[in-house]
């Protein structure tokens, strides 16, 4: 089940790694939680689980449940 997609394909932050995750867009996210408000950029922050990841991400290390910090402005709820 997809709770959001990315609107962007772009690099974005593994949570708890010093490793970035290539997300193409539409790729499917599941919404595990609000990390924070980032206020430089004056939205927030979520962690997300990687659904189902394309051939791309996979090529960059990408496995479904990785979890990635996104943040809403890349986010389309679903």
């Amino acid at each position: 089940m997809v709770d959001a997609r990315i609107t962007e394909t772009r690099y974005y932050d593994g949570h708890g790694t010093k490793k970035f995750a290539l997300l193409e867009k539409g790729q499917g996210l599941r919404i595990q939680d609000l990390h924070k408000f980032d206020e430089y950029h004056f939205e927030n922050v979520y962690l997300c689980k990687v659904v189902n990841p394309s051939d791309q991400s996979k090529n960059y290390g990408v496995k479904d449940g990785t979890i990635v910090e996104v943040y809403s402005e890349y986010l389309e709820v679903a």
